[in-house]
């Protein structure tokens, strides 16, 4: 009898699994953002939307962002993308701090085909750890990508 076939075992990992999230949830960050995005490839992706993020109480930040816009001439598009970032200087309440990460990206075109892409991004951002505070990111997938935008930063109170 394998460990995974053990009734113990696997309730074990769900207690672990159902506790973990909600631990972090109480330690971090939630921030939403509004976000203009630029990915130069043929055809150029131009668009702008809204995102959220999770922050945890270090250094990581897992994003998900969507954007409409049009693929260059050939129509309607969306761009939606799924990131994960680790914050050199997330502490900071005034000026700018660096950030890196890498994620997936999803282009939908008007026929409503699918183009993945594996993305890579540097950012700097302004206030990580105020209220809001104002993006820029420069990256590769889907073709050279450039995104600014704004941010609003909530802290998670714990609950009682």
């Amino acid at each position: 009898m394998s460990w995974c076939s053990r009734p113990s075992a696997w309730k074990l990992a769900l207690v672990f699994a159902l506790a973990a999230p909600r631990a972090a949830r109480a330690q971090g960050w939630r921030e939403t953002q509004l976000w203009a995005v630029l990915a130069l490839s043929r055809p150029a992706f131009t668009g702008f939307g809204a995102g959220l993020a999770w922050r945890d109480g270090g250094r990581t930040r897992i994003a998900a962002a969507l954007a409409g816009g049009a693929l260059g001439s050939a129509g309607p598009a969306a761009r939606a993308e799924i990131v994960g970032h680790f914050l050199l200087d997330p502490a900071r309440t005034r000026g700018d701090a660096v950030y890196g990460g890498g994620g997936l990206a999803v282009l939908m075109d008007e026929h409503g085909r699918l183009h993945p892409y594996v993305q890579l991004v540097l950012g700097a951002e302004n206030a990580p750890s105020g209220p809001r505070g104002t993006f820029v990111e420069v990256g590769v997938g889907g073709g050279a990508r450039l995104a600014i935008g704004l941010r609003w930063r909530k802290r998670n109170a714990p609950r009682r």
